[in-house]
């Protein structure tokens, strides 16, 4: 009985220590894993799964729900709150529920809902989303109207060429 608890008492140890934990695991970092750069269609789908530049660096970023917390070594990416197919929805991460939007460009451009009913598109977008809108959003933390996003969107760090690639890979999900 005492080594059952021993036990239970070192997994919950180690968990909180981080040592366990697969939130530290660095998929991005195993080889043979289908987050390999290589096996990106486009330098915009790359940054969306792994949040890395052509080099392989880690695009900078402040804010987002792991801003400051324990478990800032797990680097965020866009697929982290909008998942694979842009769509988003609300999800639990670090601790905290968040309702991430629909970033797909249909809509995006108003084409569809928020979460991809026929509702109407994002109230803060009027006419055509363009780059510099996008821009506003991913690097000031803006919506096209000016009003601030939520402090669950993280502000990146992006380069020009980075950030037209992203915007492009969007506008290619269906």
């Amino acid at each position: 009985m005492k080594k059952s608890w021993f036990l239970i008492l070192a997994g919950v140890v180690l968990l909180g220590c981080g040592i366990a934990s697969p939130m530290r695991w660095n998929i991005r970092s195993i080889p043979g894993s289908s987050w390999e750069a290589e096996s990106f269609a486009s330098d915009g789908e790359r940054i969306y799964f792994t949040a890395t530049d052509e080099q392989g660096e880690p695009i900078p970023y402040e804010g987002g729900p792991a801003f400051g917390g324990m478990m800032m070594q797990t680097p965020l990416a866009c697929v982290s709150c909008h998942g694979p197919e842009g769509r988003g929805g609300r999800h639990t991460m670090h601790m905290q529920v968040m309702d991430a939007p629909d970033i797909r460009f249909a809509t995006l451009n108003g084409e569809e809902g928020e979460h991809g009913g026929s509702e109407g598109g994002m109230e803060h977008t009027q006419g055509e989303y363009d780059l510099d809108m996008f821009r506003q959003a991913v690097v000031e933390g803006k919506h096209p109207d000016g009003e601030v996003l939520s402090t669950d969107m993280p502000r990146w760090a992006m380069s020009d060429e980075d950030l037209a690639a992203l915007f492009e890979y969007l506008k290619s999900l269906p």
